[in-house]
């Protein structure tokens, strides 16, 4: 039987790529089972909480932005069969917050572990720069493939508020120490704080396809 580790892992690898995001270790190390450390296990600080919930209100604003107003044709405009419409990008961004955000649940019913203070610090920058290259090219589950669920941009809007701001909400009010419940990975440990940074770094990657559907010459006017 699978455990909730390795459930929680291989469907993040599967979205995220996580394999090749490069781990806060030293050259020629390999990830192990954490250390027992001074780090705290209190809640999240001060500037983590700020940090994050800066990160998920400035890409809730810019894939409202990125969507707001569109006609139909703009809506389900596909710049060639294989590539996505920006509508198919909004249902796969809405698809994935409850995918990110259950999993982050699940993963604070693991227990909690000791982690030193500033193994997280470095990975979270590398993690944010990874997921928003979109040369970087990741393994989409069926599970998370658009479904055709709005049919216009005002529905995908108001059922991604409320997504986005039951996180945000979560984030500013949690006890939580999201930084004591974490997963091993291939290339490292990730925490429940970077399951959330994941969740707004994905729909920041895919708003920029948004923004390179709208570039494509074929794109209507109106």
């Amino acid at each position: 039987m699978k455990t909730i580790h390795g459930i929680i892992c291989a469907s993040i690898i599967a979205v995220v790529g996580l394999a090749g995001i490069a781990a806060p270790q030293t050259a020629g190390s390999q990830a192990t089972t954490p250390q027992p450390a001074s780090a705290s296990t209190g809640g999240l600080t001060d500037q983590d909480r700020a940090a994050l919930i800066d990160q998920l209100v400035k890409t809730k604003q810019a894939f409202i932005e990125s969507i707001r107003g569109l006609c139909d044709a703009q809506w389900r405009f596909k710049p060639s069969p294989f590539k996505w419409s920006i509508a198919e990008c909004a249902d796969h961004i809405i698809l994935s917050e409850d995918f990110f955000m259950g999993n982050e649940q699940k993963m604070m019913q693991t227990p909690v572990q000791s982690r030193p203070a500033d193994q997280a610090a470095g990975q979270d920058k590398a993690l944010q720069g990874f997921v928003a290259d979109r040369s970087n090219k990741f393994f989409n589950p069926d599970a998370l493939a658009p479904k055709g669920q709005f049919a216009t941009p005002a529905e995908a809007i108001a059922q991604f508020i409320t997504r986005r701001d039951h996180s945000i909400e979560y984030v500013k009010t949690t006890k939580d120490d999201l930084r004591a419940h974490f997963v091993p990975t291939p290339r490292g440990t990730l925490d429940a704080y970077q399951l959330l940074l994941l969740m707004s770094g994905h729909s920041g990657r895919h708003t920029a396809q948004i923004q390179e559907v709208k570039a494509n010459a074929k794109y209507p006017a109106s």
